[in-house]
């Protein structure tokens, strides 16, 4: 019994981990939303990669003011997106590495 209630609180611990992880990365992604949603601009980027696996995403490359970043973000099953495709991209101004694509929902 006494072993049961061990394993019982390892996965607990376990999966109070995982949440705490995934609800941290969430809350540190709309953070990155909300502060490029502040003071932005919009450029034009690349679809240098795409990803169907473990949920849809693409890496895209852009530049601002001569310095070049490669961002990723998501898209859905419905936005129609291939490698090599020009999008459009928003950047934060005081930190140009943080972007979102056209196929975000807060773009």
């Amino acid at each position: 019994m006494i072993d049961k209630l061990k394993v019982f609180g390892i996965l607990a611990i376990i999966m109070f981990g995982v949440y705490y992880i995934a609800t941290s990365l969430r809350d540190n992604e709309l953070q990155n939303i909300d502060f490029i949603n502040k003071d932005f601009k919009i450029t034009k980027g690349v679809v240098i990669k795409k990803s169907v696996q473990k949920g849809n995403h693409i890496s895209v490359e852009y530049n601002v003011n001569g310095n070049q970043y490669v961002g990723i973000d998501g898209f859905t099953d419905y936005q129609k997106v291939n490698v090599g495709d020009s999008i459009d991209v928003k950047y934060s101004i005081t930190k140009p590495e943080l972007m979102i694509t056209e196929f975000n929902e807060q773009f």
